[in-house]
């Protein structure tokens, strides 16, 4: 049987620089992709803990416990907002007030919320870590007691993402 094929002589091949480049650039490229699946396109952004806290009253005002928190955050990482009808007041913590003894109270001071009220708040690290763990906890305290006909709505925010950690209502 008489073979169908020739070798040809005038057919030239990449030559080998060339092929050692491509073979490069193939790689890089299935990298690269390889990256951009596994992580995710555009970065992961700032992800927002939440956290549940418990309620309960206090001879002047309301103690909000920590009961628990999805990921290590800072007290210098959260914002704490007190709302009464249009009135908003803030709080911003520092880190390193909550820092260096267990048990720890950081007096964040006064602010005016609405009806000629004074609100206090004061937070306590039980650890003394500086970090938000189970256990630690808000005191919101009144010059005048909290107004039973008021709504009032405690809010903790997350500065890094400026979102939400968590809520509360309550009345006085």
């Amino acid at each position: 049987m008489k073979k169908n094929w020739a070798i040809r002589k005038d057919a030239e091949a990449v030559s080998p620089v060339i092929a050692t480049i491509l073979m490069v650039a193939i790689t890089v490229v299935l990298a690269a992709v390889l990256y951009v699946m596994v992580l995710g396109f555009g970065g992961g952004g700032t992800q927002t803990p939440t956290m549940q806290v418990t309620k309960s009253s206090t001879s002047n005002g309301l103690k909000f416990t920590v009961a628990g928190i999805t990921k290590d955050t800072q007290w210098g990482d959260m914002k704490v907002l007190l709302q009464n009808g249009s009135t908003t007041d803030s709080w911003t913590l520092t880190t390193a007030g909550l820092t260096g003894a267990a048990g720890k109270t950081y007096n964040g001071g006064a602010q005016a919320i609405g009806g000629g009220k004074n609100v206090y708040m004061n937070v306590t690290d039980l650890v003394g870590n500086g970090f938000i763990n189970g256990g630690d906890s808000i005191l919101l305290e009144s010059s005048a007691a909290f107004s039973a006909a008021s709504q009032y709505t405690l809010t903790l925010i997350y500065v890094p993402s400026g979102s939400e950690m968590t809520h509360s209502t309550f009345t006085g």
